[in-house]
Order: structure tokens, then C-alpha cells, then sequence
């Protein structure tokens, strides 16, 4: 499947804008300042600022910090309200679109945990249709999962057309008009995808299949935690990604409006 030039773009400027990136960014600045430079103190401004971003993004007092407002308010419904649904969304993460891949193999560890949410609520309530909207950077994406449904005797419904989170809104919208259905994702997710499903004039009840910022917890306090791990530097970046990715919308809207479907 071939994304737009835009979209790629889009990945690029924020992966760029992800601590990993502006390390890499901030180390690239100071090698150049080596090179050609004569003002050391910006040098060492630069590597200073470089290391610390590094450091505080790679133990858990960084990622914890941005997670837990992220993620702050956001509770599984009562089975009370669960039973009122008509339909179950499920907004996959990662998804491994190789031909070459066993079906196990093709999810991330938190679209197993979004997407088993939805199985186990289907299998509770089975009038609910279960929707999976999502691609996949090598190819087919949401088709995947529901190719797992069918396995463990659910109907889903697929969409491998959208890349990302909007367009996921906006190929959903005809079918959840005037509907109830669960909005199932991870928490810290759940704040910037609610955003743009109301936007659209729709009103999804939030599930979080899963939070992370347990992850992060450094208490009770032990000595491990003040050395990095790659863990806590994803768990970053997926941070910052909600960050920028719901400012950018706001600020989008903000400027040109969008609310409630207008563009």
C-alpha cells in the first residue's frame, strides 16, 4: 500500500520531534560545532541538553510524568453502559503487513491488548459489530485482525485503507452516525481519538484496553530505575506523539474550524 507524500512527511517531521530525534538532532548540531564551531560554550549547551533530554526520556521519570495526564480520567465503562452499545471500534497500534509473517506475528503487544478487549466484550455482547480501522506501513493492516476474528468465530468488519487516526474517523463516519458504539484503544490514545471522532459529529463511549504508564510507576524507588532503558524511550515518544499530534489539531481547528464535521 502506498501512503501519501504528505502523511510520509508527516511521520518524518515527527519522528524528528520525538526525544530520540531531537537527541540525535541536538548530537548532529554539537559534531557540526566541532567541526566548524568556534563558540564552545554552545557546544557544550548543546551536548548538556542532548544528554539530560536522553537521560530523563530513558528512565521512567520522563515518560511517567507525560503519561499519566494522558492518560488521567479515563475508566472502563460499567457493563451497564457496555450493554447499551451497537458496535465495538477497535484502533489498532502497530500492525506487521509482511507476506512472510505467521498471523501471531503481525500485532504489537498493545494492538493483542486493544483487539482482545473487543473479543472478549464481543463475546459478552454479541449483537455489538466489531469494526478495525487501520493499515499497515507494508501493506494491509486491519484485514489481519480480522482474519484473527474469524479464527476465534467473530465477524469484524476491516478497513485497511487509513494510515492514521483522522482518516480512520473519517472512513468510519457513515457507519456510526447516530449509533452507540465503544471506542476501544489505549488510554494515553484515547484523549486525542476522541477528539477527532467528536469533531465529526460523533459521540464514542471511551474504553482503555490498556494503559501504560504502570510501566513507568518508580515507586516503590529501586536503583535500576536510574539507568536508561529503550522501553522508557519508546514509551516517550508515544507519549510526545499524542502531545503533538492533539496540539496540532486543536491549533488546526483553532485557525480554519472543524468541529462537528466542518473542515
Amino acid at each position: 500500500m502506498a501512503w501519501s507524500t504528505t502523511f510520509l512527511l508527516k511521520k518524518v517531521l515527527l519522528y524528528l520531534l520525538y526525544p530520540s530525534g531531537l537527541v540525535l538532532l541536538f548530537l548532529l548540531g554539537v559534531s557540526l560545532y566541532a567541526l566548524w564551531g568556534k563558540r564552545r560554550g554552545r557546544r557544550r549547551a548543546l551536548l548538556f541538553t542532548a544528554l539530560a533530554l536522553y537521560y530523563f526520556a530513558s528512565t521512567p521519570f520522563l515518560p511517567h510524568f507525560l503519561l499519566k495526564p494522558l492518560e488521567a480520567g479515563f475508566k472502563r465503562p460499567s457493563p451497564e453502559e457496555i450493554a447499551q452499545v451497537e458496535a465495538l471500534v477497535v484502533l489498532p497500534a502497530r500492525i506487521y503487513g509482511r507476506k512472510d509473517l505467521a498471523l501471531e506475528e503481525r500485532f504489537s503487544r498493545e494492538t493483542w491488548a486493544r483487539f482482545m478487549a473487543a473479543v472478549r466484550l464481543a463475546k459478552a455482547h454479541p449483537s455489538a459489530k466489531i469494526f478495525v480501522v487501520g493499515g499497515s506501513l507494508e501493506g494491509p493492516g486491519a484485514r489481519y485482525l480480522a482474519e484473527l476474528g474469524k479464527e476465534l468465530g467473530l465477524k469484524v468488519e476491516a478497513f485497511d485503507e487509513a494510515p492514521d487516526t483522522i482518516t480512520s474517523v473519517k472512513l468510519l463516519k457513515n457507519h456510526l452516525e447516530g449509533r452507540k458504539f465503544l471506542l476501544i484503544t489505549s488510554a494515553h490514545h484515547l484523549r486525542r481519538a476522541l477528539y477527532l471522532f467528536e469533531r465529526e459529529g460523533l459521540k464514542p463511549l471511551p474504553y482503555p484496553a490498556v494503559y501504560l504508564s504502570h510501566q513507568t510507576s518508580f515507586r516503590p524507588f529501586h536503583v535500576l530505575y536510574l539507568f536508561p532503558d529503550p522501553v522508557y524511550l519508546e514509551l516517550t515518544n508515544e507519549a510526545v506523539h499524542e502531545y503533538l499530534g492533539l496540539s496540532f489539531y486543536r491549533l488546526r481547528d483553532l485557525i480554519f474550524g472543524g468541529r462537528n464535521g466542518k473542515n
